[in-house]
C-alpha cells in the first residue's frame, strides 16, 4: 500500500458515513409521515429502517466485508424504491430515498474497494 492510502479510505469512510445517515434519516421522515397520514403503521417504519440500524456496528468497526455488505442493501433498497414509484407511490420524499440509497450503494462498493484486505493466518 502507498502512504496515500490512507486518506483515501478516510474519505471513503466519510462518504458512506454521510449517505447512510442521509438514507436513515429519510426512511424516518418518510416513516412518520406515511404514519401520520395513516397510510402504514409505526412497524413499518421499524421494518424499513432496521436493515440500516443493524449495520450500525459494521460502519463503527469498519470492515471490508460490513462494507461490501451495506452496499448490497444499498441496491436493495434502491430496488425498493424503485418498486414503491412503480406503483405510483413517487413521490419527492422516495426519490431522494432511492438518491440516497445509490449513493450507499456506491460509496461502500468504493469503501470495500480501498479497505485493506485481511490477511490469513497460517
Amino acid at each position: 500500500m502507498t502512504s496515500d492510502a490512507t486518506p483515501d479510505l478516510g474519505s471513503a469512510q466519510r462518504a458512506v458515513w454521510i449517505t447512510y445517515l442521509a438514507l436513515l434519516v429519510l426512511l424516518i421522515v418518510s416513516g412518520v409521515s406515511h404514519y401520520l397520514q395513516q397510510h402504514a403503521q409505526l412497524a413499518a417504519l421499524l421494518v424499513r429502517a432496521l436493515p440500516l440500524i443493524l449495520f450500525l456496528p459494521t460502519l463503527l468497526l469498519a470492515r471490508r466485508r460490513g462494507y461490501i455488505w451495506l452496499a448490497l442493501v444499498g441496491g436493495l433498497y434502491v430496488l425498493q424504491g424503485i418498486l414503491i414509484v412503480s406503483k405510483g407511490g413517487g413521490s419527492i420524499l422516495v426519490m431522494l430515498e432511492i438518491a440516497a440509497a445509490v449513493g450507499l450503494a456506491i460509496t461502500s462498493a468504493r469503501c470495500a474497494k480501498r479497505c485493506p484486505r485481511p490477511q490469513r493466518r497460517s
